[in-house]
């Protein structure tokens, strides 16, 4: 509660007593708000918050004096007034109005007074004045200026525009580590530019800030460095003040390698023309060198964090090439020198190859590239290899598994190695709980280090999708942490040319990512942790398949090609590989089973889990079924309606049908399903290998607990892609009209566009022709998904996943002819026209397929959307099989596309 009183009495006293207050260490800082307030009404200006020693505890603002303690104008044209209109708590608040830009507000002066090292707790509550037009956010931002100036966004808090009476509390934790020339709080809305109106006025009230509990590691758990000490060292990036206390402590029990997060960028080490600020960097070589860690050094040129002072020559003039070229190389030369022997790898380049719309070979068009040319990556490892012949120089990269990305990325690096400017790539790596998958991951490694380079993953993460502050719920932690379980695995296996593995982070925190790391913003260790420490700790996670409908010929000596439609899963295991479909109808679930084994043995078989009630119990009851078959093709445990056993060239197939004896099959139902695979001669040993789908204690034949589980789902529609190829001018060529049309209707009743669509293929191009009836055509609207489009899904592993895949791409391209691009679409992929007709538009497009090489008879998922803008507001969307909005995040509703010649 407010208390008046305590403010009145303490503006009493005198100015002895305050000056022996203020060096008192145990101070709080509510007290010390009211000093500087008697001080700032004595004539002090000094700005300061509450006091002027670092050791204090407590900081509170509440404005019930009537005045501001302590909160200045941050810019000076915004007005900051103690209010009696609102208040959280007590009478009074703190009013910021005559704002005219995002940073117009309040600030207040935090300099000499947080304690170096220490973990400090913010909240303040906010309301508005007045209803807005629409949402607004309000934020807390942190300001540093030491050498280079930072702005960290700490929380903030979206208020709903009918609640802007209500007051809304924002809460942050800071961790306050160096001594900065300045550093101030401020409360702001979000940053759009400089030139961005905003009027917003806002009251604010109650802030404390407090220093947190100290940290402590949990020191008795299995070091992270040890665990991976014949394999590779273990790294973290990290700033300044994770050098220091706990944070420290945690660092150097887990980790032997470390690198700086941003601190080492040109940015930050050459902020001005002739200006080098080793101060950062000299201090994580001197805790490397102390800690004995291998320290990598991030980054010598990036467009992002660049020197930007480069970019302009004397006159303020865009640099010449030979101008850019001597300060790249001067600044190389400098920083590399003076940590030549302290430095052992050095990303050169980061990040130089485009999204989208790179030049012919995909390079970003960044600023280095439009001054110099594109050799400036070329020429910036010439200096590097110059400057300290020693170092291990690498090139890195993200999105590295997006197949056109990567091909890039291979050609500039082949190009470099094939110089000797080059020792290796860094794979950086951020990931999320489901994608890219694992194969992937591991054909980048394959590819890069078939050129003789060394692999270093260098900026690893895990995101959770659950938001720092937010709890984490435990079935996404167990995901998490055999997410990392996986990719740890699969770095393991490549260790021979994998040298180092570094995490993008120390712990949780709220400056990157969601969640993503392997201890939290405690320190305290995730599940992810234990999944590489112990991975029997860990919960059996339950994996989840989609079945679809249809009645496969179980008795055809060949392969139904409905099996083609049907969603492949993969099992797992330390070697080998086998993958499982399943399809079902009202009187049977129809599992098909390839495995890929070329050396028969008399003990290879396949095993089917069913609990067929999905009761998960820990015993077996009347409804679960055990069925094994043997490669030679005998039956035991429970028997199956039908099975057949059919040998391939590069191993065998295991076909059945499960009767669903205690109730029919029917769309959504889910039955408890899991699959084992024994390889009964794996090696010269005589040693058997075992493949799993979700129990990896291998206890399916006693525990249905640990089942996964399939949900039954409806058959999509589907069509065909005939073979062959066309010329993208927009024209309907002869050859369409031998393509089978599939349409595309609209959701709402009330009608509105539609389209026949036709597709081909060839090699690795599908071509498809789109004829749209929309007999208004609209383009003029801001967002492209508002303008009369056609928009192209496609999910080439045809997962059917409720979210977005490395291989999943959206297409847009409007009736002008503009194309947009989500997911792994890119421009580079897409040839398309688009001819106006007297019904409407006509589009004709050729997409690169990147991760399938389509084969007759294969599938892959696809949808067709067709956006129609009606005018006054007024928009119609017609799909073809997913009658859901949601085609741009999640593919388990598309259609089917068959590959037919």
């Amino acid at each position: 509660m407010k208390t008046k009183t305590k403010t009145k009495t303490f503006k009493k006293v005198s100015s002895t007593l305050l000056a022996t207050m203020l060096v008192m260490t145990t101070v709080p800082f509510q007290q010390a708000a009211f000093a500087q307030e008697q001080q700032i009404e004595q004539g002090a200006s000094s700005g300061a918050a509450a006091v002027s020693e670092q050791n204090l505890k407590v900081l509170h603002t509440d404005f019930e004096d009537g005045t501001l303690q302590g909160w200045l104008q941050r810019v000076g044209s915004e007005s900051l007034t103690v209010s009696e209109q609102a208040a959280h708590q007590g009478t009074r608040s703190m009013l910021v109005s005559n704002r005219q830009r995002s940073f117009h507000g309040p600030m207040l002066k935090m300099k000499g007074l947080l304690k170096p090292n220490s973990t400090y707790n913010i909240s303040f509550y906010v309301r508005l004045t007045e209803k807005p037009a629409s949402d607004q956010t309000i934020q807390l931002t942190a300001y540093k200026k030491n050498g280079a100036e930072s702005w960290n966004m700490l929380d903030k808090v979206t208020i709903p525009k009918d609640d802007w009476k209500q007051w809304h509390k924002v809460t942050a934790t800071y961790q306050y580590s160096d001594n900065p020339e300045e550093m101030n709080f401020f409360i702001e809305t979000p940053y759009i530019s400089d030139d961005t109106v905003d009027t917003l006025s806002f009251y604010v009230d109650d802030v404390t800030i407090e220093e947190a509990a100290p940290l402590a590691i949990e020191s008795d758990i299995p070091s992270l460095q040890d665990l991976y000490q014949t394999e590779f060292p273990i790294g973290a990036a990290v700033y300044r003040w994770q050098l220091e206390g706990a944070y420290g402590q945690l660092l150097t029990k887990h980790f032997n390698s470390l690198t700086a997060t941003y601190e080492m960028k040109p940015k930050f080490v050459s902020p001005s023309q002739g200006v080098y600020d080793f101060q950062a960097s000299d201090e994580y070589v001197d805790f490397a060198q102390k800690n004995q860690m291998g320290l990598r050094g991030h980054a010598l040129l990036w467009h992002i964090d660049a020197a930007e002072w480069m970019f302009k020559d004397d006159q303020g003039n865009p640099a010449s090439r030979e101008l850019l070229l001597s300060r790249v190389q001067n600044y190389v030369d400098t920083v590399m020198k003076r940590y030549k022997g302290k430095i052992y790898a050095w990303d050169v380049v980061n990040e130089a190859i485009a999204d989208s719309n790179g030049d012919a070979n995909g390079l970003r068009k960044s600023p280095f590239y439009e001054l110099i040319g594109p050799d400036y990556v070329e020429k910036t490892f010439e200096f590097a290899r110059a400057a300290d012949p020693d170092a291990k120089l690498y090139y890195n990269e993200y999105f590295t598994e997006i197949p056109e990305k990567r091909e890039h990325m291979y050609q500039l690096v082949k190009k470099l190695k094939e110089k000797g400017l080059i020792d290796g790539v860094g794979l950086q790596s951020h990931y999320n709980l489901e994608s890219p998958p694992i194969d992937e991951i591991e054909k980048t490694i394959n590819l890069f280090a078939g050129l003789g380079l060394d692999i270093q993953i260098t900026e690893l993460d895990v995101d959770s999708g659950i938001p720092y502050g937010e709890t984490l719920p435990q079935d996404v932690a167990v995901k998490q942490a055999y997410r990392y379980k996986e990719l740890f695995d699969l770095y393991e296996k490549h260790s021979d040319v994998i040298s180092s593995v570094t995490l993008w982070g120390l712990q949780d925190e709220k400056s990157y990512n969601n969640q993503a790391f392997l201890f939290d913003s405690a320190l305290q260790s995730k599940p992810a942790y234990w999944g590489l420490a112990d991975e029997s700790s860990l919960p059996i996670l339950t994996n989840r398949a989609v079945t679809l409908s249809g009645t496969p010929n179980t008795k055809a000596a060949k392969q139904d090609p409905l099996w083609n439609k049907a969603v492949s899963t993969a099992l797992k295991g330390n070697s080998g590989s086998a993958a499982f479909r399943t399809l079902w109808d009202k009187n049977n679930l129809y599992v098909l089973v390839d495995v890929k084994d070329t050396t028969k043995h008399a003990k290879d078989k396949v095993e089917l889990f069913v609990d067929l009630n999905n009761g998960k119990t820990p015993v077996y009851e009347a409804d679960d079924r055990h069925i094994t078959i043997s490669r030679e093709g005998k039956v035991t445990g429970a028997k199956p309606n039908t099975y057949r056993v059919r040998e391939a060239a590069d191993g065998y197939q295991v076909e059945l049908s499960i009767p669903l004896t205690n109730a029919q099959g029917a769309l959504a139902r889910e039955v408890g399903l899991d699959v084992r695979v024994t390889d009964g001669g794996n090696n010269s040993s005589g040693g058997q290998q075992v493949l799993y789908w979700n129990d990896r204690t291998l206890s399916q034949d006693q525990d249905t607990s640990k089942y996964g589980v399939v949900q039954f789902a409806g058959m999509p529609k589907s069509a065909k892609a005939l073979q062959g190829t066309v010329t993208i001018d927009g024209e309907k060529d002869a050859k369409w009209n031998k393509v089978a049309p599939f349409n595309i209707t609209p959701l709402n009743q009330s009608g509105g566009a539609s389209a026949e669509a036709r597709a081909m293929w060839s090699g690795q191009d599908l071509y498809l022709f789109i004829d749209v009836t929309d007999p208004q055509i609209i383009t003029n609207a801001t967002d492209p998904w508002d303008q009369d489009s056609v928009e192209i899904f496609l999910d080439e592993n045809h997962q059917r996943t409720p979210f977005y895949q490395y291989d999943d791409a959206q297409f847009r391209i409007s009736a002008d002819n503009v194309a947009t691009f989500a997911g792994s679409a890119s421009p580079g992929r897409l040839q398309s026209a688009v001819k106006k007709t007297s019904k409407g538009y006509q589009v004709e497009a050729k997409i690169r397929l990147q991760s399938l090489l389509p084969k007759e008879g294969q599938v892959m998922g696809f949808e067709l959307q067709i956006n129609d803008n009606q005018g006054n507001n007024n928009k119609s969307t017609a799909k073809w099989n997913d009658l859901t909005n949601d085609s741009w995040k999640n593919t388990s509703q598309y259609g089917i596309l068959t590959f037919s010649k």
